[in-house]
């Protein structure tokens, strides 16, 4: 059973302890706090700061800073460069690089699936790890824009996706952790959101200096350093972030955590995770969720021209913000079982995607018979041709949204939901990099890897019915504190 830590006595936690006294009252109840007792002891500043939406957003802004810039790059088309060869392999290698770092042991700092590293060293200091090697991507894009220095791009890739695989896992681990019970879809979809203002305000950037028609080649090399300071200011807001038993939730109830275990548990536990029924159905859902990215990026950048590859990145996110929310809603729903949200969930992403890639594929049967050359905003063809991308920028988040929710599921403790969202995290990086290598000759048929796509989510649906069939009608964490609750109470009252 989880050893439950209290959210203001944490062996980790530098700041000065509360009288012996003061804490046992705080930790009378494992799984929730003493309001009154905590906010009588406890500064206002330190209660906003451990509070469980202050850490998610965050949490958010590093995905901001991060994760929305390199989504703000991909969507110019191309990383915005005059051919998308070179960004593809660069990506490609990222991504590839990310699953290795997640699948194989890389000494010091990255670990089998990442688990034992993170929960060996915290939550912290993995995005704190991860965060310092996001402006390596703004700055790798900059000098092959400007100076044409094509092996840095390459050899940025590599770096970038050993550091970022920490990153990735602890953030994995955290989404699907900090939220209370009932409020999980809107925090998930916070998040969400977040990665997309990013590419929101990389799309105003890409815009105002890219916005003259008739521009040729890439994108100016000044957009790409504005990416380069935004993404550096993730590091001090990774500094930020508290341990999970310093958290305390907005509900009151704190975060089950597990007592620590030596790298060899940690390594059973994952090889456990990964054969574990949890992962298995999930895999060609996680193979799936992001392998989109790489086709209508290469679809942006092979048709449409400059200043319209920047005014994509501008109002992509526009609609995801309102469906991502939508679906939150959907998924935090109290008149329903969680059993029978997660079932009206899966069939939502499932219908808007599959709209999506029909109409994409009807798109790019046109244009293999008739190259449209670089379509322009003003031309009449821009919108019926735009909106499968613009569409897929949401359709595509909600289903990685839907999964961490689905998955925090199941989880029974902390730790748990870290080694599950790793496992879920290997898989998508290698759909990425698979993706992106498949689109890096720019001869290449963009319907292939349309159609590759469409026929992962047809092979990922009868797995996934199967898993949201299984879904517990109660988060087994939560369970678990009830149950240390009452086997309490029981030894109190005897």
């Amino acid at each position: 059973m989880a050893d439950v830590k209290s959210p203001v006595s944490s062996p980790r936690d530098e700041e000065p302890r509360y009288p012996e006294t003061q804490q046992a009252e705080l930790t009378d109840l494992p799984h929730g706090i003493d309001v009154e007792q905590y906010r009588a002891t406890v500064p206002r500043w330190k209660r906003i700061w451990q509070h469980s939406l202050t850490q998610m957003i965050l949490l958010s802004i590093q995905a901001f800073c991060g994760p929305a810039m390199s989504d703000a790059i991909t969507g110019l088309g191309g990383g915005g460069l005059a051919t998308p060869q070179v960004s593809n392999i660069s990506t490609a290698i990222r991504y590839a690089m990310l699953a290795v770092a997640l699948t194989w042991e890389i000494p010091p700092s990255v670990c089998f699936l990442g688990g034992p590293i993170v929960n060996k060293i915290g939550v912290k200091w993995a995005l704190v790890i991860g965060s310092m090697s996001f402006p390596i991507q703004g700055s790798a894009y900059y000098c092959n824009s400007k100076f044409g220095n094509q092996w840095y791009l390459i050899l940025s890739g590599a770096i970038s996706g050993i550091g970022t695989a920490c990153w990735y896992v602890a953030e994995a681990g955290a989404i699907m952790t900090l939220a209370p019970s009932g409020a999980r879809g809107k925090y998930l979809a916070l998040w969400i959101v977040s990665r997309n203002l990013g590419q929101l305000v990389g799309g105003a950037i890409n815009l105002a200096k890219n916005h003259e028609k008739g521009t040729e080649g890439g994108i100016s090399p000044d957009t790409y350093v504005a990416f380069v300071i935004i993404e550096s200011l993730a590091l001090p807001f990774a500094l930020l972030i508290v341990p999970f038993e310093s958290v305390v939730r907005s509900d009151g109830t704190k975060i089950v955590t597990a007592e620590t275990l030596s790298t060899k548990q940690e390594l059973r536990r994952i090889a456990k995770t990964v054969t574990s029924r949890l992962i298995i159905l999930s895999s060609l859902w996680a193979l799936w969720s992001f392998f989109y990215s790489g086709s209508w990026s290469t679809y942006l950048g092979i048709y449409f021209s400059v200043r319209t590859r920047a005014l994509s990145s501008l109002v992509s996110p526009f609609f995801c913000i309102v469906g991502c929310f939508g679906l939150g809603f959907i998924l935090d729903m109290k008149g329903l079982s969680q059993r029978r949200r997660a079932q009206i969930g899966l069939y939502t992403v499932i219908i808007l995607n599959v709209g999506v890639y029909i109409w994409s594929i009807i798109m790019q049967v046109k244009f293999d018979h008739h190259n449209p050359g670089h379509i322009d905003w003003d031309d009449g063809i821009y919108a019926k041709s735009f909106l499968p991308y613009f569409f897929v920028q949401t359709t595509g988040p909600l289903s990685q949204s839907y999964m961490y929710w689905l998955l925090s599921s199941f989880a029974t403790d902390a730790q748990e939901n870290v080694r599950n969202g790793a496992a879920f995290r290997c898989i998508e990086a290698v759909g990425q990099a698979v993706a992106y290598g498949m689109n890096t000759q720019t001869t290449s048929d963009p319907i292939i890897g349309f159609g590759v796509t469409f026929g992962l989510l047809g092979a990922a649906i009868i797995p996934m019915i199967m898993l949201v069939n299984s879904t517990p009608d109660q988060i087994p964490a939560d369970v678990v504190a009830e149950q240390q609750n009452a086997a309490r109470e029981k030894l109190e009252g005897a």
